[in-house]
């Protein structure tokens, strides 16, 4: 028989668990090359030299393919996997599988003489000879691109030489990968793998090989578009690092429990359907073929309900169709797309319908964003689920408010048209019925439209409330997806729903400022803020908290002072001046904040100015770490402050702090480090 005549050495890897129901594969004996270069004469060449370097690389590489082919497992037992590998012949270079690691499944006849017969067999693959690619492995070579199909009969017989011989041997299942050495990035050769089984998918297969070859510090194409040898350059990093610093944005302000990005899918592998060889995706899917895809893998995202990993893992390894469903009509129409349940969305539709159930999840928000920066701009889709459970699209609204800042703060990028959604019953079986306006005060009613759905008609009151949705900071007043004390165990991510940070940030003031009172500050009304200010032992900034914690908006100008407009009348007494000074404390809270809550923060550090957007609510703490990390000092205590209307830089020491700067839509920083600050202060007195 003639699987007695080939060497196999039984496997030994160590099954256990579900992978105990897989195939490990019998490997090829290492044996001894005959091609190997002689060395009996005495002088040697330095074309001999190059010739040993050569085939000692290549005997590497060899002895890393059948390492990493015996650590293999197979779905099923009737495989053949091989390595074919480049060699130099005279002038031209050649490819073959002699001599060359395989494994087999099952020990069977018909895999032992399909081998042999792929041993006769030597394919051209010079540069200028691309015509002579009339075997995958060939194509395969020259392309550095997989090449694969569920049943070889839907090869052309020129396409694939030993089509008849693998029928014969009742192989149907065919894959082919470049293999890529990790540290030059050149292709080494071409793992190929027959099975008796006609495939739809192969994914599990291509993870399966790139994680062997990993471990030999070798590289091959992975499924869904993870990217394993090019690297983003720096213009395409920063261009994804701005996006995820929106969706973070965006989601911290809305409390949102997860967004990402999707765009176009690129066509990295090559297919053989109906007897034509086309381009297509990495998703190794027959459901793939012939359709425009979109993938999400390798893209920014932001999850905050931790919960949602799994979903989030599901859409990284999900294609979804660019002619159906709601990403894919977003990118189509360069515009916004709502679902109030995607749920309710058939699979083929939304082929993660499924896992959508499964977490809980609903109402879904998309929009079209395009780059416009650089000739090679890209078009994304940013998808935005609302919170558990919550079907008002009238959250929407505000999302889209927020979002429209990041991007213009952002810079480089430009969203598609922004439709204000209709809440719908049922989701229609084509998206495109659904009915939007771009009046942001007329909401038309379509014949899908829920009873409880928003009306032309809505009144003043419903719009100060929605309005209101997001400008509220106390946790208690936005619907959580989780009990009211939850903290989400994310390091990036910490959320916290009482009033602990904000007491404990209180009692880290300086002790000054509990040594002031309103009598004592009530004694120095009419005189200059800065003589006050030495006069009660505190700084200009220390005086203009305390009164703004009491409520005192500003301080009175002298009566000589040119600034009339800020005095009060000159008789006017201290009690009079401070009950019209005063604020009520229900006004001093949140009715100076934006809708939104966020603002761009324009921080100088160094002679160095950066930008970026910054959510007032996330507090004092998260803004230090924000602009720690842009200005490169992390680790080191920082001194942030801001100039106020009359000039004076004013230390920023607590939440509060931050949150009276929250009516302005951009504010200016001035970045210190706390070390520099004390070593001037001590300059300053000692002079």
């Amino acid at each position: 028989m003639l699987w007695n005549k080939i060497s196999l050495e039984q496997p030994t890897v160590q099954l256990s668990g579900d992978s105990r129901y897989l195939t490990p594969l019998w490997v090829s004996a290492n044996e001894e090359p005959l091609d190997e270069p002689s060395h009996s004469q005495s002088i040697t060449t330095c074309f001999e030299l190059r010739s040993e370097r050569l085939y000692s690389y290549h005997q590497e590489i060899t002895y890393k393919i059948r390492a990493a082919l015996k650590i293999l497992t197979f779905r099923e037992q009737h495989v053949l996997v091989q390595f074919w590998s480049p060699r130099g012949v005279g002038k031209h270079q050649m490819l073959t599988t002699i001599d060359q690691p395989f494994g087999l499944g099952v020990a069977s006849e018909e895999l032992c003489f399909y081998r042999r017969e792929s041993e006769h067999q030597t394919f051209l693959v010079d540069k200028d000879h691309e015509e002579e690619d009339v075997s995958p492995p060939a194509r395969v070579f020259r392309r550095g691109l997989p090449e694969w199909t569920s049943d070889i009969t839907d090869y052309e017989t020129k396409d694939f030489p030993q089509q008849d011989c693998a029928i014969r041997c009742k192989l149907h299942g065919y894959l082919a990968l470049p293999v890529f050495d990790s540290t030059t990035g050149s292709c080494v050769g071409v793992l190929e793998i027959l099975t008796s089984v006609k495939y739809m998918c192969y994914a599990f297969e291509v993870q399966q090989i790139h994680k062997a070859l990993q471990a030999e510090n070798l590289t091959s194409p992975q499924v869904f578009d993870y990217p394993t040898i090019k690297v983003p350059s720096e213009r395409r990093q920063n261009e994804l690092d701005k996006i995820c610093d929106i969706l973070k944005v965006v989601c911290d302000i809305h409390r949102l429990p997860l967004a990402q990005t999707w765009t176009v899918s690129p066509t990295s592998s090559y297919v053989s359907h109906n007897k034509v060889i086309e381009k297509t995706c990495s998703s190794f899917d027959t459901r793939c073929i012939g359709k425009v895809c979109m993938s999400t893998a390798a893209l920014p995202f932001h999850v905050r309900d931790l919960d949602l990993w799994h979903f989030r893992k599901a859409c990284g390894e999900q294609h979804l169709d660019k002619s159906r469903g709601f990403v894919g009509k977003a990118l189509l129409d360069r515009r916004s797309y709502y679902c109030q349940d995607v749920t309710e969305l058939s699979e083929e539709e939304y082929p993660l319908v499924h896992y959508a159930r499964m977490n809980g999840l609903t109402s879904c928000f998309t929009i079209f964003l395009h780059t416009i920066e650089g000739d090679d701009d890209k078009d994304y889709v940013l998808e935005f689920f609302l919170q558990l459970g919550n079907k008002d699209s009238r959250h929407v609204m505000n999302l889209v408010q927020t979002l429209k800042q990041c991007v213009e703060v952002a810079s480089g990028f430009e969203l598609g048209e922004i439709l204000l959604p209709v809440e719908v019953t049922e989701p229609p079986r084509d998206v495109s019925c659904l009915s939007f306006n771009t009046n942001p005060h007329i909401i038309p009613i379509s014949s899908t439209t829920s009873a409880n759905a928003l009306t032309p008609e809505t009144d003043s009151s419903d719009s100060e409330s929605l309005s209101a949705n997001v400008a509220k900071t106390d946790p208690a007043n936005v619907p959580s997806q989780r009990s009211p004390k939850h903290i989400y165990p994310n390091k990036q991510e910490c959320i916290i729903t009482d009033n602990v940070s904000m007491q404990k940030t209180k009692q880290s003031r300086k002790r000054k400022i509990d040594s002031l009172t309103m009598e004592t500050v009530e004694q120095h009304i009419g005189k200059p803020l800065g003589q006050t200010a030495e006069i009660l032992g505190v700084s200009r900034s220390t005086l203009k908290r305390f009164c703004r914690e009491h409520g005192i908006s500003s301080w009175p100008m002298p009566k000589h002072s040119k600034r009339s407009d800020l005095v009060t009348d000159p008789n006017l007494s201290q009690e009079l001046w401070l009950d019209k000074q005063l604020l009520p404390s229900s006004t001093r809270s949140v009715s100076h904040i934006s809708e939104t809550g966020l603002l761009t923060v324009k921080a100088s550090f160094k002679g160095d100015m950066i930008k970026f957007p910054f959510c007032v609510s996330s507090g004092l703490v998260e803004l230090e770490k924000e602009v720690a990390v842009r200005v490169d000092a992390k680790g080191q205590k920082l001194s942030i402050k801001y100039e106020d209307e009359e000039k004076d830089l004013v230390l920023i020491t607590c939440d509060t702090d931050l949150e009276f700067l929250a009516s302005k839509t951009v504010i200016k920083l001035f970045v210190h480090l706390a070390d520099d600050d004390r070593l001037a202060f001590k300059r300053s007195h000692s002079e």
